[in-house]
C-alpha cells in the first residue's frame, strides 16, 4: 500500500445535487491478514447505495490501514520488523522511528500518554478522497471513524501526512490540516520527521455530529484511487 495522502482543496464546482434516493454510508471492515494472524487490516469507506440495496457503489473515500496487538511496542530484534516490512516502504520508515527515536515520540505523546505502558499499535496506511467531494470534511470524518472504532487501552497510532501531488510545504500543510480535528489528538513527531504524525487512542470518540449516513447534497463524478 501507499502511504497516507489526502487534499485540502476545495469543493470541485462540477459536482451536481442528486435527484434521486440513494444514500451516502460509511462503513468499516475489518479482516485478517491473510499470512500474518496476529494483524488484522481495517478500511474506512465512504461508498453510495442505490435505495433499497445491500450492496454499495465503489470507494468514494477511504482510509485503510492495520492494527497489530502483540502486548509490546519494537524493540531492534522482534516480529514487528517482519509485519512493517512486508508493507510498504513508509510502514518500515515509522517503524525505523519507533526504534531509533523512541524519545522523540514519548515527548511527542507526553500531554496524553506514557509510550512505555502502549501495548499495540495501528498504522494508518492510505486516504483517498474523491476528488470532486473534497471540501467537505470527508477525510476527517474518516478518522473519527476510525478513532471510534480501534481506540482500545495502550493503542499507539501512526500516520503520515503525505499529499500525492507535493507542493511547498505539502506535508506540514496536510499534517496541520489533520491537527486542525482536535478530538482526534495527531501529534507532530519532530522536524526530523516530516509530516508524521503520532496519537495514543485509547478510549473510543463517538462525535455527536457523526452518522452513518452522510447528507452532502452533491453527487460525486467518477474517479478511482490509482494508488490503491
Amino acid at each position: 500500500m501507499e502511504p497516507v495522502s489526502g487534499s485540502i482543496e476545495g469543493r470541485m464546482d462540477n459536482a451536481e445535487i442528486p435527484d434521486d434516493e440513494s444514500f451516502l454510508k460509511v462503513e468499516t471492515i475489518f479482516s485478517k491478514h491473510p499470512e500474518s494472524p496476529d494483524v488484522l487490516d481495517f478500511s474506512v469507506v465512504l461508498r453510495r447505495y442505490p435505495p433499497d440495496e445491500d450492496i454499495g457503489g465503489p470507494s468514494l473515500a477511504h482510509l485503510k490501514g492495520f492494527l497489530y496487538q502483540p502486548g509490546y511496542l519494537p524493540s531492534e530484534e522482534d516480529d514487528y520488523f517482519d509485519v512493517f516490512d512486508e508493507r510498504s516502504q513508509h510502514a518500515m520508515v515509522a517503524y525505523q522511528i519507533l526504534v531509533d527515536d523512541w524519545n522523540l515520540v514519548a515527548k511527542a505523546l507526553k500531554k496524553d500518554a506514557d509510550l512505555d505502558e502502549l501495548q499495540s499499535i495501528a498504522y494508518l496506511e492510505r486516504l483517498w478522497v474523491n476528488p470532486s467531494l473534497r471540501g467537505h470534511g470527508i477525510a476527517l470524518r474518516l478518522f473519527r471513524e476510525a478513532q471510534h472504532v480501534l481506540s482500545r487501552p495502550g493503542l499507539l497510532v501512526m500516520v503520515k501526512a503525505h499529499p500525492d501531488s507535493l507542493g511547498e510545504d505539502g506535508n506540514q500543510k496536510l499534517g496541520a490540516y489533520y491537527r486542525s480535528e482536535k478530538q482526534l489528538r495527531f501529534r507532530t513527531i519532530s522536524k526530523k520527521h516530516e509530516g508524521w504524525l503520532v496519537a495514543a487512542w485509547q478510549q473510543p470518540a463517538a462525535n455527536k455530529d457523526d452518522e452513518s449516513f452522510l447528507d452532502l447534497g452533491v453527487r460525486e463524478n467518477p474517479a478511482v484511487d490509482d494508488h490503491d
